[in-house]
């Protein structure tokens, strides 16, 4: 039987097994036509499936990554593709949930800034986003994940910790640089220049076999640019093909993906379900299914042997097949018995030629009968290059001489990864490049700029802006050198500073938008809100696409209490950027404020769909709920908000005093909850004590713990946390009138009205202030004195119903029933619910002998009492 019909055959026996639960068997027979084709999507497919349906969830991944890597282009494989990882969700336990991104969606780019996304080209487990560059209209190529296929950080890791070998290259004129690594939108991407001649594949599909001259001219290039790889740094590709052999517009080749085939190379089965029976793969079929290091009609035996260890012989069996599709346009099988094909489909009269006797060598199946590497395939390219044309085969490629501008963005890279420590040492060997070929002020005040932010990523503030300064000093007419140097000065809270690097940018680069906006950060922080929002407009002037500044001018309108058009500019943001977490929690914390609790809660939903393991989100849920009145599902979301916080304590990451104070929040909250609900005051005590625990310094938690102190008549206790609290923080008005508070319960009336003068002082007017200073003389029987400190509440806060209560109430007390009442009466119009006004009003009523309307005005007090 012919292979095609084997495969045809099993693949239709294994559907009608899986059709009828017969699981083991279907995987069996799909495992067997994989075997027969590995290049057909379709027994991939339905192997997934039935991975799937045995508990076999990495296997089933890799199975569905395989037929999207094989599929040809508009074939309905993604679609059922799609539809097995759906089903796939329940069994994943550290997913989080992102999405690729679409044609048209503006992406940020640290690199490059605000980035278009102009094709989106998949392909297995990557996806290759061709985007514009907003700044220049060049166009720049993004490599990254599928994010379908990501199922754990991990996942991301690998991506990313692979994706470093290829920028650690050096340039060659047959390698695609790799310009950097950075994370864009929570995943880690591959910045390369944007190939215009397309790729080898698509070259091989429009024009078919190429002429022997055009051929050995690829062929030469790709030899060199995998020869240069493994010299270099000892790189085996593992996944050379046409589609990874770019094309520059001049036709010069460029191989491309270097060590991204290994990011999924030995993932590990997490085990079948329960009751269910696991099928034992084949040797090539496992390999398939434990790895996507490889495209089967490319790999090479040994590439089908699970675990097997891989040398750059692997690539030139590659680099055979790859040479014998150039000539023919055909593609032997993928089943690692590429010479036995060649053999059949190569005219008896060609097998004597030096090109035949090269292509027969690097495909043999012992990779010991192979060329040892690509410096013995180069002199074998030349021998047939010399018998086509009679003359010498031109001299191998040299890699370019290592540049500081090279070090410089390894650098970059190493940063936005975290790796700090090694991308110090790339700026040293940059500097120690730039300085043996003298590339002047120019180029080391770059890499002093540099290094100045990667030592603010490791908050060595102070060393950072001495390296910036070194930078400036060295190149004082870069721009953005003394933009980077403005943004430490504003950590440092050094605003004047800040200000004057800023404007030094815009002297320098006047449509520097970046400058615009830190200058609006930094002018909002000192407090001159008007010339901050101007700021943000002048960056949103040069670029309206700014979903980050838009946010920025959002904040800033909110906290001027100008909340509508806070919340256009965040809606605008997510027209820009609609999966922006941040931007989804901003607009929610606005919707909150504003009390709009369901909508709220609407968007909180989808940004846990982006991120949901994200502590803030759920802490924001239950603070939401419970303005809903919803306390047992606020109560859920504070257990999951604090299980994530619990979660990231003992980290090494430098925010553990954040985190911290979070899980204080968490606490504190729980305990206003379950006072809601009625629990016990001694559970909420407890809830008090955590948050004060792990948050000491801070003043609210102990003035939220010694109100419930207070309720629990623990009042010397209660006093002592007022005293603490005002000892760190003297200079916030609740500190001083929680303690004279305290002390006037105690019937220590003078020490209470002592505490409120100085209170009054030190924040003239303020609400809280007045009503305490109001209660401590009423208590020393000053009325007169409580009557002008009443009035001035009133007359200063005319919003407030306690002060106009308060107002009515020291005028009962003073004998004056008719303009108690008349007080009381104008204050309803404007609180006709409020139940303490119908209470004064009927305490006033009573003396005047009108007995029936203040029984009434009592009792409506208790019934809105009651209703609240």
């Amino acid at each position: 039987m012919h292979a095609d019909d084997g495969y045809a055959h099993r693949v239709v026996l294994g559907r009608a097994a899986l059709n009828d639960a017969r699981l083991t068997e279907a995987v069996r027979l799909l495992e067997q036509a994989v075997e027969l084709s590995p290049h057909q999507a379709d027994a991939y497919l339905h192997l997934g499936a039935a991975l799937r349906g045995l508990g076999q969830a990495e296997r089933a991944r890799l199975a569905y990554a395989r037929a999207l890597a094989t599929a040809p282009e508009g074939h309905a494989t993604a679609d059922a593709v799609d539809e097995g990882l759906r089903a796939l969700r329940p069994v994943r336990t550290d997913r989080r949930e992102r999405g690729n991104f679409r044609r048209g969606q503006l992406v940020e780019s640290e690199r490059n800034g605000p980035c278009t996304v102009l094709e989106v080209r998949k392909g297995g487990f990557g996806v290759v986003y061709v985007v514009r560059v907003e700044s220049s209209g060049a166009r720049m190529a993004f490599k990254t994940l599928d994010a379908r296929l990501v199922w754990s950080d991990e996942d991301q890791d690998r991506f990313a910790r692979e994706a470093l070998t290829w920028v650690r290259l050096d340039p060659h004129p047959n390698v695609a640089q790799a310009e950097g690594v950075e994370w864009i939108e929570g995943m880690p991407c591959v910045i390369t220049a944007y190939a215009e001649g397309g790729d080898l594949m698509h070259l091989l599909a429009r024009s078919g076999p190429l002429m022997l001259r055009g051929a050995l001219r690829h062929a030469r290039q790709l030899c060199d640019g995998l020869r240069h790889a493994h010299e270099q740094l000892g790189i085996v590709h593992r996944d050379v093909k046409p589609a990874n052999c770019l094309l520059d517009a001049d036709g010069t080749l460029r191989v491309t993906d270097f060590g991204l085939a290994r990011v999924f190379d030995g993932v590990h089965e997490t085990g079948a379900a329960p009751g269910r029976g696991r099928s034992a793969p084949s040797p090539g079929t496992a390999a398939l299914l434990t790895s996507v290091a490889g495209t089967p009609p490319y790999m090479a035996p040994e590439q089908f042997v699970p675990g097997a260890v891989l040398d750059t012989r692997a690539d030139v069996y590659a680099f055979g097949v790859v040479l014998f599709q150039m000539i023919t346009g055909r593609i032997p099988p993928g089943d690692g018995r590429a010479r036995a094909h060649i053999d059949r489909a190569t005219p008896r009269r060609e097998r004597r030629t030096a090109l035949y006797r090269l292509i027969r060598g690097c495909t043999a199946p012992d990779r010991a009968d192979r060329p040892p590497d690509f410096a013995a395939v180069r002199e074998l390219l030349d021998t047939a290059h010399r018998e086509l044309t009679g003359a010498p085969s031109p001299a191998p490629a040299r890699a370019q001489r290592a540049r500081a501008e090279d070090r410089l963005s390894q650098a970059l890279s190493l940063r936005h990864l975290g790796r700090n420590d090694e991308a110090l040492a790339a700026v040293r060997e940059g500097q120690e490049l730039a300085e043996r070929n003298r590339d002047g002020d120019v180029a080391l005040g770059r890499l002093w700029q540099v290094r100045g932010m990667v030592l603010e990523s490791l908050r060595r503030y102070d060393d950072a802006l001495a390296a910036h300064d070194r930078a400036v000093e060295l190149n004082p007419d870069e721009a953005t050198a003394w933009l980077a140097r403005g943004t430490v000065l504003r950590t440092l809270g050094r605003g004047d500073d800040a200000m004057e690097s800023f404007d030094r940018t815009l002297a320098l680069k006047p449509g520097e938008e970046f400058a615009w906006s830190n200058k609006a950060e930094v002018l909002g922080g000192l407090g001159r809100d008007e010339e901050a929002e101007e700021a943000f407009t002048r960056s949103l002037e040069l670029n309206p696409r700014r979903h980050g500044v838009l946010c920025d001018r959002a904040e800033l309108r909110h906290r001027a209490g100008r909340s509508t058009e806070a919340l256009a500019d965040l809606d605008r943001a997510l027209e820009i950027s609609p999966r922006d977490f941040g931007t989804l929690v901003a607009k929610a914390k606005l919707l909150r404020d504003l009390m709009h609790y369901t909508e709220a809660l609407e968007v909180l939903r989808h940004a846990a769909e982006i991120e949901p393991d994200d502590p803030v989100l759920w802490g924001l849920r239950m603070h939401v709920h419970g303005e809903l009145g919803q306390h047992e599902q606020a109560l859920e979301c504070m257990e999951t908000a604090l299980r994530q916080r619990e979660a990231l304590t003992g980290r090494d990451d430098g925010d553990q005093g954040r985190n911290s104070l979070g899980r204080a929040h968490l606490w504190r909250y729980r305990g206003t909850v379950l006072a809601r609900l009625g629990r016990p005051s001694e559970d909420v005590l407890a809830c008090c004590d955590r948050a004060v625990g792990l948050a000491p310094e801070v003043a609210e938690f102990r003035l939220h713990r010694a109100a419930v102190l207070g309720e629990l008549g623990r009042i010397e206790e209660e006093l002592a946390d007022c005293e603490q609290a005002f000892a760190l923080e003297p200079d916030e008005p609740r500190s001083w009138r929680r303690t004279a508070n305290t002390l006037r319960r105690m019937g220590r009336m003078e020490d209470a009205l002592a505490w409120c003068e100085e209170a009054v002082a030190a924040f003239p007017g303020h609400n809280g202030i007045l009503n305490e200073t109001c209660a401590a003389l009423i208590g020393l029987g000053r009325l007169d004195d409580a009557l002008l400190c009443a009035q001035e509440w009133r007359e200063r806060h005319p919003m407030d119903a306690d002060a106009w209560m308060q107002f009515s109430f020291v005028l009962w007390r003073l004998g004056r029933d008719e303009e108690s009442l008349a007080w009381a009466d104008e204050a309803l119009e404007t609180w006709p619910d409020e139940p303490y006004l119908w209470y004064r009003r009927g305490h006033a009523l009573e003396p005047l002998g009108r007995t029936e309307e203040a029984a009434a005005a009592l009792e409506r007090s208790a019934a809105l009492k009651n209703a609240d």
